[in-house]
């Protein structure tokens, strides 16, 4: 019995030699196949409905391998990134714009190459006012400005990411024209031709600077555009030892009038200025140029003066003035402004734009201590074109953008 029942062992663990199935054809294929294998579903992992502004997007997609990926903002173009070694993860080359929604396409396969579709969308915070970015810009958005009006930008922070803000900014103008940015300081950066804009010029600005960093904790959280229109080509012409000043309009001689400048111990600057502002009447006083304040001083003076158009913020200006008349034509007599006629300061006055040219020759002071100051006056056109392009973070001069 014993014996039997190893036989009947040995014949049920063996197949079959004369071709039978030695078993149920159930269980004969079930051993082929093997246990059936479950597919995990694929997803994306580490990425949430909103990301915080200033950080890059990143994912994985955890037992998968990414085959593409496509990230585009609300009307925008695909961002870029790169698929990590792994196969798996996925992070953009660059920090998300602030505020904006960006919607997440993967295709991953799975262990079984079966190609899987995970869609996402995202929203990125704005930047909290504490670490935004603000600025102003000159000249004003619609104005018609001076053959060599700089365009300004003047930020409310120090920005210490100079290039990343210089590549965001854009130049456009019809026709185009050769120029470059330069910083004055780390709150303020011009815009300059190469030589004066052709009147006539259309020109745009657009600071693309949302999202970009400017400093630590510091972001744009906005874009900026202006548009302005050069007008006719005003250039003045200032001989201190003449004392005679000669205006021309695109290129024609317009007027020669007498004028007096600085006397000596107040000699106005040479260089070339532009003009700033202009104002009907302006309080003008000994005490607010720094020259004196006591009433008793002989060069004490307390006066509203007409027609006054700023040259620069140290306080130059182009103005009438009735009391130097005499001297007009003959002595530099004033405390460092260029004076002329009551008529003729006012004929002056109503033709003078932002960005005009003033220039000032044969006088005995240079502009060095308003260059080293920044003044806005004198900060683009009294330098050399390499000295300029040196101020530039990206240290190369452009071509503005087709209009």
């Amino acid at each position: 019995m014993l014996v039997l029942s190893a036989a009947v062992l040995l014949t049920s663990c063996s197949g079959s030699d004369d071709g039978g199935d030695g078993g149920s054809g159930d269980g004969a294929t079930a051993q082929a196949e093997g246990p059936k294998t479950q597919r995990a579903p694929l997803r994306l992992a580490g990425i949430t409905d909103e990301v915080a502004f200033g950080e890059p997007l990143a994912f994985t997609v955890p037992n998968g391998t990414i085959d593409t990926v496509q990230v585009t903002p609300d009307g925008g173009e695909p961002i870029e990134g790169q698929v990590g070694s792994d196969g798996a993860s996925w992070q953009s080359a660059a920090a998300l714009t602030p505020g904006a929604t960006y919607a997440v396409n993967v295709v991953a396969s799975d262990t079984l190459g079966a190609e899987h579709t995970l869609t996402q969308s995202v929203a990125v915070g704005g930047v909290p006012d504490a670490s935004r970015l603000t600025l102003s810009m000159q000249p004003a958005d619609g104005s018609v400005v001076g053959v060599g009006a700089p365009i300004t930008v003047r930020f409310d922070q120090e920005v210490t990411e100079r290039e990343n803000v210089e590549q965001a900014m854009h130049v456009a103008s019809n026709p185009q024209v050769e120029g470059t940015w330069h910083w004055v300081n780390s709150r303020e950066v011009h815009f300059r031709p190469k030589e004066y804009w052709p009147s006539g010029t259309q020109v745009r600005l657009n600071l693309d600077l949302n999202g970009v960093q400017a400093g630590d904790d510091l972001w744009g959280g906005r874009s900026y555009d202006l548009d302005f229109r050069v007008g006719e080509a005003h250039v003045t012409t200032v001989d201190a030892a003449t004392h005679s000043m000669t205006f021309s309009v695109d290129g024609t001689v317009a007027a020669t009038w007498d004028t007096s400048l600085g006397a000596p111990e107040f000699a106005t600057r040479n260089g070339t200025y532009i003009v700033l502002e202009k104002f009907e009447t302006r309080q003008m006083t000994s005490c607010n140029a720094n020259i004196t304040c006591d009433p008793a001083d002989p060069n004490y003076y307390d006066l509203e003066v007409p027609n006054s158009v700023r040259l620069t913020w140290s306080g130059t200006f182009v103005h009438s003035a009735s009391w130097s008349e005499g001297s007009q034509g003959n002595e530099n007599v004033s405390h460092g402004c260029i004076n002329l006629s009551q008529a003729n300061g006012a004929t002056f006055f109503r033709g003078a734009q932002y960005g005009d040219i003033v220039t000032v020759a044969n006088s005995t002071r240079g502009p060095e201590d308003l260059l080293q100051r920044g003044d806005p006056g004198m900060a683009d056109w009294n330098l050399t074109w390499d000295q300029l392009v040196a101020d530039s973070a990206l240290g190369a001069p452009i071509t503005t953008d087709a209009l």
